[in-house]
């Protein structure tokens, strides 16, 4: 079985096709998914029996259990959520001028050991499926009671280590029959792992890159963020200038 918020629209079509239902069903079930939130295949009632036996039999919702809850007098919200496997990570709701931006976790734990995170400290465990950082913005939207405007990937792990879920994650965020987040909204920060900086650029995506950059010289940055062990500042710079052109 597969997370329902890993499938995307052209895929769902296919689905119902294969499975010889009417292709406006996918239309439908991502209205119930995105626009209406609903968290049970039952609640989808335009949709009949056997559309709602075949979703049921192969796809499920994610558990995404709120363990705590942390707000700050800035109105930021913090969550630390419980997955399905018993891991524990954490996503960060903030109020800006412009609207509600939020924190998404890509990876529980990271290996990219830098000194200054606290992620950094823990060794990663696993990634996160598209579905499941999905999954942060539908369920902390729902406690908030607004809507995210902006995400950031720059939650627990680092994004390039988990690319594949990341641009799925990505493409499925942005879809006007998702969550119809505008990809100028949407930033991902990096360490600086200038092959996937290089590759993102050939995405043709819209979205917005950030690099942790921490320190303006090698000996320094080598010190306090492995990566640059392998990949120097000089490095980084000539993927960022790729990027941009």
């Amino acid at each position: 079985m597969k997370n329902i918020y890993d499938i995307t629209f052209t895929e769902l079509e296919s689905f119902f096709l294969k499975n010889k239902q009417k292709k406006y069903r996918a239309t439908q079930t991502f209205d119930w998914l995105y626009k209406q939130q609903v968290e049970s295949f039952e609640k989808m009632k335009n949709l009949n029996s056997e559309c709602i036996s075949l979703l049921k039999e192969n796809f499920y919702f994610p558990d995404l259990i709120m363990v705590n809850k942390q707000e700050s007098i800035d109105g930021t919200v913090k969550y630390l959520y419980k997955l399905n496997d018993g891991n524990l990570i954490e996503t960060v709701i903030m109020r800006q001028k412009y609207g509600n931006s939020i924190c998404v976790t890509s990876q529980v734990g990271c290996n990219m050991g830098c000194l200054f995170c606290a992620s950094g400290k823990l060794k990663k465990i696993r990634n996160l499926e598209a579905g499941e950082m999905i999954a942060q913005i539908i369920k902390s939207q729902k406690d908030f009671n607004e809507r995210i405007s902006h995400v950031v990937i720059m939650g627990i792990g680092e994004p390039f280590d988990n690319y594949d879920n990341t641009m799925r994650f990505l493409r499925n965020i942005n879809d006007h029959k998702a969550l119809e987040i505008g990809a100028r909204h949407i930033t991902v920060s990096t360490c600086g792992i200038v092959p996937k900086i290089k590759e993102f650029a050939d995405e043709n995506l819209q979205v917005n890159l950030a690099i942790s950059l921490h320190a303006s010289n090698d000996t320094i940055r080598s010190q306090i963020m492995p990566i640059n062990r392998k990949y120097k500042i000089r490095d980084v710079i000539d993927a960022i200038k790729y990027y941009i052109n």
